[in-house]
């Protein structure tokens, strides 16, 4: 208990500012299928504001990620509703020239990278954003249980230090739902087994 505390606190007292913008790294010799399965976004950065104006009341979103025949990523978004539904996204990563880098025209994500990951812990997701000429940074910090992951937090703060993002841009994500709730519909909790169970996780 003691240790999670001591990494949740780590995640936003640790980033720091850095100037300018750097090269976002690709995970070295990446392995898609195995990054592919189920995760958890248990924390997140951003200088968009609209992220910034509703980031104290969002709750821990569920992914599910499948790698296509055509090297593309469909990945499917569960964001726990207030009044205990969930809100779902379907949506398409399409490859780009590189492995490890994506766009999603739909969502104005012009770049999706996968930096860091282990597979079977964390990964770390980054995304650039523009919207009426403005472009926002994002970090994301999957893990495959609703958990923080050490590991995972300290590669999160390298990374934001490299891209400009500072702790006060950022939130943990509190889970809203861990198992079935008796009387809830469940394809209403985003965190149900059975929303989860499509996709192999890695090995």
């Amino acid at each position: 208990m003691l240790q999670a505390l001591l990494v949740s606190s780590s995640f936003l007292a640790l980033l720091r500012v850095s100037p300018g913008w750097a090269e976002v790294p690709i995970q070295d010799n990446l392995d898609i299928s195995q990054f592919q399965g189920t995760w958890y976004i248990v924390g997140a950065v951003s200088d968009d504001q609209g992220f910034q104006d509703s980031k104290d009341d969002m709750k821990m979103p569920v992914v599910l990620v499948t790698l296509l025949d055509n090297g593309n990523l469909g990945v499917k978004f569960g964001y726990p509703t207030p009044d205990g539904g969930c809100q779902k996204i379907d949506t398409i990563f399409i490859k780009g020239a590189v492995n490890g880098q994506f766009s999603n025209p739909a969502m104005a994500q012009t770049d999706i990278r996968i930096p860091f990951t282990d597979y079977k812990h964390f990964t770390i997701m980054y995304f650039e954003t523009e919207k009426a000429g403005v472009r926002n940074i994002w970090l994301q910090l999957f893990a495959r249980t609703p958990e923080l992951f050490p590991e995972g937090t300290q590669k999160m703060q390298q990374l934001a230090n490299q891209v400009g993002l500072n702790p006060s841009q950022g939130a943990m994500l509190p889970k809203s739902v861990t198992d079935p709730v008796p009387g809830v519909p469940r394809e209403s909790c985003c965190l149900c087994t059975p929303f989860l169970s499509t996709v192999p996780q890695a090995q």
